[in-house]
């Protein structure tokens, strides 16, 4: 299966004070270990929602999910079959998850369902899903797509407010 890696890195990073996907950690942008996490298992890895990557669907400022529409958007256009998801304030995730995950889409992180791997027929029916004022939530969408909600026995880091980054 041709997997697409997508960064979530369009929010506006309101608790964080300034452009999280920015912020250093460990001496590498927060955004870079983002995209090293899922690199391994996808063909190539994009960021979504910045001025230079793939756009949000079907507008800017929808949330995550304007970010998984648009990604899934750009993947079925470049003959992927699935997109796997992170989001830019998510640094690190463990391999056995993203297996779990990758192994029967439409399936997410439980505790954190910005990551997931989606099939990427479900775009068309996303972008009808946000355009219908549907609500944005993760987890009603993760619902109405009948995405298998994994459970993980560990947290997953997670950079919210700059003292996350300690």
């Amino acid at each position: 299966m041709r997997i697409l890696g997508a960064v979530l890195a369009g929010g506006e990073s309101r608790r964080f004070g300034s452009d999280k996907a920015e912020a250093f950690l460990g001496g590498r942008r927060l955004i870079d270990h983002a995209a090293a996490s899922i690199a391994p298992f996808c063909e190539t890895v994009v960021i979504v929602g910045r001025k230079s990557g793939v756009p949000d669907r079907p507008a800017p400022g929808l949330g995550p999910l304007g970010g998984i529409c648009g990604a899934l958007t750009y993947g079925a256009e470049a003959g992927f079959e699935a997109v796997l998801t992170t989001a830019c304030d998510v640094p690190d995730l463990p391999e056995t998850l993203l297996s779990a995950l990758a192994a029967s889409p439409p399936a997410v992180a439980a505790s954190l369902p910005v990551v997931g791997v989606w099939p990427t027929s479900l775009a068309g029916r996303l972008a009808d899903y946000l355009e219908s004022g549907s609500p944005r939530a993760m987890r009603a969408w993760c619902e109405a797509a009948g995405a298998t909600m994994v459970a993980w026995p560990e947290p997953i880091r997670n950079i919210n407010r700059p003292e996350d980054l300690r």
